[in-house]
């Protein structure tokens, strides 16, 4: 008897027009932008033959960022021209591998897939995955889809460029947010003596100090910088060691200025829509540094660092250590419902992409 390939339901993002059609072993459904600026279509897609060095991952969650938000209205660092899948983490299962992988079908991992993990299935570098334990079988991996992208940012910001100590005291902007949940818990497991929390409502606030900030935060929602400044008065009386800045805009100079002598200050983003200027008299006065991470640039620069960090994060992650927070789980066909809820800042912690089936 003739074998046909499986037939799948397929529909635009934009019209939601159902259609049925043949499935190829190397075509998946995926979230493409085909236009910059545009909604995702939801839609077949061609994966590419596996090569030497790659496998195939049958995707269980992908984690989303506002860094494919960007990429896929074309103002992120690095451009990419449609036709195009988005996305940079998933987990799920190898189910191909090529000659000679240390990797086998079956394999559950974490995988760093520099874009194209908005689909059902993914063709990824194997250097960039990260073999999930046995006990992963145990958790659900949606958080693994969440966890490498905030909690290796996290952990890269405080221990690599911040260089926090315990007994530190860390002010964290944009708290609420996916980095800025990870971050509170694992400078509590670092040993800080204080994490403050600075974010833009109240909801958030209670949010943050559910994770292990103080009760007391900063709310810059509403005030100028000078505001700011007196709110982290208020908030650390003693002044901050690191400052973990995710917001810009009105946020980041005020923070700077709360350090102490040789505090040290991390630039991640600019989620307040604005980059500012930073007096470099602060830095000389009191003798401060202020450095920037790009985290995702360490997959190309310094994989080596990254990794490490990504295997540290999932022992912590098995052993109940850190928990990724995930407000919402999203189905793939409907990824501009997600970016939605990032853009309108109604999410809290990571939203996670769930394919069908």
């Amino acid at each position: 008897p003739t074998t046909h390939p499986p037939m799948l339901l397929s529909r635009s993002l934009r019209s939601g027009r159902p259609r049925l059609r043949y499935l190829s072993s190397s075509t998946t459904h995926a979230a493409v932008c085909t236009e910059l600026g545009a909604p995702l279509q939801y839609q077949l897609w061609d994966l590419p033959t596996i090569k030497p060095g790659e496998v195939k991952v049958r995707v269980a969650g992908t984690g989303v960022n506002f860094a494919e938000i960007l990429q896929a209205k074309g103002q992120y660092q690095e451009m990419k021209e449609p036709p195009f899948v988005p996305g940079n983490e998933c987990a799920g299962e190898v189910t191909e591998t090529a000659p000679g992988s240390k990797l086998s079908v079956g394999d559950q991992v974490i995988c760093l897939a520099r874009g194209s993990a908005y689909a059902c299935d993914v063709i990824a570098d194997e250097a960039a995955c990260i073999k999930l334990p046995e006990a992963a079988r145990k958790r659900d991996l949606c958080e693994a889809a969440a966890l490498l992208v905030n909690y290796g940012t996290a952990h890269l910001a405080l221990e690599n460029r911040a260089a926090m100590k315990q007994g530190d005291t860390v002010l964290i902007s944009a708290a609420a947010g996916g980095v800025g949940l990870a971050a509170i818990e694992l400078a509590n497991i670092m040993g800080a003596g204080k994490v403050i929390a600075a974010v833009g409502s109240e909801e958030k606030l209670k949010i943050a100090e559910a994770k292990g900030a103080a009760s007391e935060g900063v709310i810059y929602s509403g005030i100028d910088s000078k505001g700011v400044r007196a709110a982290i008065k208020s908030a650390a009386p003693g002044n901050l060691d690191v400052v973990i800045d995710m917001v810009g805009s009105h946020v980041l100079e005020p923070s700077l200025r709360s350090l102490n002598w040789g505090g040290r200050g991390v630039v991640i983003g600019f989620a307040g829509g604005e980059i500012p200027k930073i007096p470099s008299n602060i830095l000389l006065v009191k003798n401060i540094s202020v450095s920037g991470l790009f985290w995702g640039a360490h997959m190309i620069h310094d994989p080596k660092t990254l990794i490490e960090s990504a295997n540290k994060l999932v022992k912590l992650w098995i052993a109940g250590d850190i928990t990724p927070h995930i407000c919402k789980k999203v189905p793939l066909e409907d990824a501009n419902t997600a970016f939605e809820l990032l853009e309108s800042r109604k999410s809290t912690g990571k939203v996670v992409l769930v394919p069908p089936g």
